[in-house]
């Protein structure tokens, strides 16, 4: 069902700086190698219908410097298949970030930067959802003395807070109840608060985090498995379908084994009840490198991860949803999750998992302090959006991290629909085209290789024509500092990249890509 990288061999390592983009007219020096030197993947529709137009191939060499490459990629506009939605690539963050006043559109730089991102998909939950977190209907005071496992507590006031910064932003959110600790007459009320407050910005109800690690957090006793979790499930969707406010707005079951048969087995006993399948993923765990995260094998691994409950998804005609992803679980990994190069892998991370067939991926975080232990004492080193200092964290005044900028080069590419794509080259390179609703085609090239530039011959047909290039580049891949177009997200929260003129001439542009850089193309 899905594309296979062109070859797995690993590449040598070597960080150089990232040269801009140069769009220039065709010439012959823009021809491809050899043709025993090049490697072709071509990209087709899927028997549903579902585009998968990315192509990625391995890089080859020792490591040290080399002279630029080539890539020749050619688009199909004539047979456009699966959809990009407008909210493929959104963020998730704690239930506990509503609980101690965070996302609030009348502090510091939040909401601007989700404007700046453009609207699309929030989910709130996470393992503090069922862990420690205490609803509180209105005009109640928490219970005095506290259970011993609560650590934050959510009212309807927090609620309010969210919709303001939803309404402000023009986001859709997913909101956790809490099952792990379930309380039905707490998990009413709060259906009942959602329902009423959220109103048209409440995209689905998820019944609880993680189901699947429950017995293993002391949440519930040994032995407990799907048929179990499936009745504790049920009893949650009674409450949220409490009077058909909320039917067909549920999510789950947000396992954390991105393969659990607990998913496919929910689409197919509750579809009837179900908006939404989701599942959590992260590419990898405490010993992900630079190198492993970017390499082609990593784009096969994570959809293979998907390809069951994506049918089963399909098959029981529910759109399926990663609402929980990024490059390493427990928080990421220093010098990696925190760095550059994690902005190169969520491009191709998001765009990859659209095409085939996901709706979408959102992009975990927290709002503390960037690169600091966060409450639990654990860190969130791959978080999209932090705080300099805590006096910054306390005024809600953040700055984005790279991945951030990765996050929004994706959204740049939608909505509308996936093209086909060929492409031929040697290099780590992963392209995808898009028709967009508005008309233009856009193609996104992500050159993984750090060591040598590549020219770029893309073949796009039709009449000569303007077209504009965006660039992402950063000094490194392990370093953090990142740009596109040379600009940088200010203070406010604002970014204003300027992009390039290109043009093309009898059908094709050519651009010489740098190493390590990300481009995307507009006609």
């Amino acid at each position: 069902m899905f594309r296979k990288a062109a070859a797995l061999a690993a590449v040598g390592f070597t960080v150089l700086a990232a040269s801009p983009v140069h769009a220039s007219t065709p010439t012959a020096s823009s021809a491809p190698g050899s043709p025993s030197a090049a490697t072709t993947t071509t990209t087709t529709a899927t028997g549903s219908g579902t585009a998968l137009a990315a192509a990625s191939t391995a890089a080859t060499g020792s490591g040290t410097s080399l002279a630029a490459g080539t890539a020749v990629v050619t688009i199909d506009a004539t047979h456009p298949a699966g959809r990009l939605a407008a909210d493929a690539v959104g963020l998730s963050f704690e239930m506990r970030e509503l609980g101690i006043g965070n996302l609030d559109p009348a502090r510091g730089n939040m909401a601007q930067l989700m404007r700046t991102l453009g609207p699309s998909n929030l989910r709130i939950g996470g393992n503090t959802l069922d862990r420690d977190t205490l609803w509180v209907p209105a005009g109640q005071s928490p219970p005095d003395p506290k259970p011993t496992w609560v650590e934050d507590v959510v009212t309807p006031n927090d609620l309010q807070r969210l919709r303001g910064l939803l309404d402000t932003t023009g986001w859709k959110a997913e909101v956790g109840v809490n099952v792990g600790r379930w309380d039905p007459a707490l998990a009413a009320d709060q259906v009942r608060a959602m329902d009423r407050i959220l109103g048209k910005r409440l995209l689905a109800v998820e019944c609880g985090n993680e189901p699947d690690q429950w017995e293993g957090k002391a949440l519930r006793p040994p032995g407990y498995a799907y048929p179990q979790y499936h009745a504790d499930w049920s009893a949650c969707a009674d409450v949220v379908a409490h009077d058909g406010t909320a039917r067909d707005r549920i999510a789950g079951p947000d396992t954390a084994g991105t393969s659990s048969s607990w998913a496919s087995s929910l689409a197919a006993d509750e579809h009837d009840r179900m908006s939404m399948l989701t599942v959590h993923q992260y590419a990898s765990g405490p010993d992900l490198t630079i190198d492993r995260m970017l390499a082609p094998a990593q784009i096969t691994s994570q959809l293979n991860a998907v390809a069951g409950n994506l049918a089963a998804a399909t098959a029981n005609g529910l759109p399926m949803r990663v609402d929980e992803a990024n490059s390493a679980y427990s928080g990421g990994v220093d010098g990696v999750s925190n760095k550059y190069a994690s902005a190169l892998w969520v491009i191709d991370y998001g765009l990859s998992m659209a095409q085939a067939g996901m709706s979408g991926v959102n992009i975990h975080g927290g709002l503390g302090v960037c690169n600091d232990p966060i409450w639990n004492g654990k860190f969130q080193r791959y978080t999209p959006i932090c705080a300099s200092s805590k006096a910054y964290e306390l005024a809600q005044q953040y700055k984005v991290m790279p991945i951030y900028y990765g996050i929004w080069m994706a959204r740049q590419m939608g909505p509308g629909r996936f093209l086909p794509i060929k492409i031929n080259t040697d290099k780590n390179i992963s392209a995808y085209a898009v028709r967009g609703d508005d008309g233009h085609t856009r193609i996104a090239l992500i050159h993984k290789d750090s060591t040598a530039p590549v020219d770029v011959t893309l073949t796009v047909g039709g009449r000569n024509r303007p077209a504009s290039v965006l660039a992402m580049t950063g000094p490194a891949l392990d370093q953090e500092p990142t740009a596109i177009q040379g600009a940088t997200v200010d203070a406010a929260g604002r970014f204003h990249p300027t992009p390039s003129p290109a043009h093309v001439t009898t059908g094709t542009l050519t651009l010489t890509v740098g190493p390590a850089s990300a481009v995307v193309v507009t006609l």
